[in-house]
């Protein structure tokens, strides 16, 4: 029987090959080593770009643990002929995070969406898990500008809530590279990631697709035909997903 490889490499970005459990332990293990770790879920339009843009590709690596989110990913690597063990997306691992976190005693800080948003998340949240600590919340309508005076003043309202954990909603990869240029100033993180538009879910104001559209991987299917406006950037990623493929099979054979 084949081994089951390490890690699988997708257009030069190197995604360690975990088990949903295995996954969870590394997360845990990030949690309690207080290390300030950074935990991204890239798509395969955000690989095709990083393969453009040398610093997005870095981005990515500077990552402690880069999770497979969209059934593109785990597909082209199943077709490339190294599948990942499993699939996790950022949602659900950041709903593992919060559950996790409740009994353990860790404060959690939501940032980004439009105002209000997480507000609401934050109410929802904090009744699905009783136990659980938001200590502060923030809209992403500001001036991210690393320097400039509305980060400043944000970097500072994060610093003073001393959360345990940066959940950050901007979309990508603005979301990474904020995260990839403040983290480090926040001393309290113990882990930060980014979740594109769970707070827009966790809200009320976005409903997800029904459990077998996702147990089947087809939950962008299911957005595009909720949301039509989305169908050019389906179509891009479809785009996408065969770029990736073609280029993962003719690094294969130059093996």
């Amino acid at each position: 029987m084949k081994a089951t490889p390490k890690t699988v490499t997708l257009l030069g970005i190197p995604f360690e090959n975990l088990s949903e459990s295995e996954a969870k332990q590394r997360i845990a293990s990030l949690l309690a080593n207080r290390d300030n770790a950074k935990i991204f879920t890239p798509n395969p339009q955000f690989l095709a770009r990083a393969q453009k843009e040398p610093h997005l590709s870095e981005l990515l690596r500077s990552a402690d643990l880069l999770l497979p989110d969209g059934v593109g990913i785990t597909l082209t690597a199943r077709l490339g002929g190294t599948p990942l063990q499993t699939r996790m997306t950022g949602i659900d691992t950041a709903e593992w995070i919060l559950s996790y976190a409740a009994p353990h005693g860790l404060s959690v800080f939501l940032l980004g969406a439009k105002p209000g948003v997480a507000e609401q998340a934050r109410e929802r949240l904090c009744r699905q898990f009783p136990a659980l600590r938001i200590c502060g919340t923030h809209h992403g309508y500001f001036n991210k500008y690393k320097d400039s005076a509305d980060n400043r003043q944000i970097l500072s309202r994060i610093r003073q809530a001393e959360p345990d954990i940066l959940f950050v909603c901007f979309g990508f990869p603005e979301q990474e590279r904020w995260i990839g240029e403040n983290a480090e100033s926040l001393p309290s993180l113990r882990l930060s990631m980014g979740l594109g538009g769970s707070f827009d879910i966790w809200s009320g104001n976005l409903r997800r697709a029904p459990q077998v559209w996702q147990n089947m991987g087809l939950e962008w299917l299911w957005r595009s035909f909720r949301e039509p406006r989305r169908l050019p950037s389906v179509l891009r990623s479809t785009k996408t997903l065969c770029q990736i493929f073609i280029q993962q099979r003719r690094e294969s054979k130059a093996q």
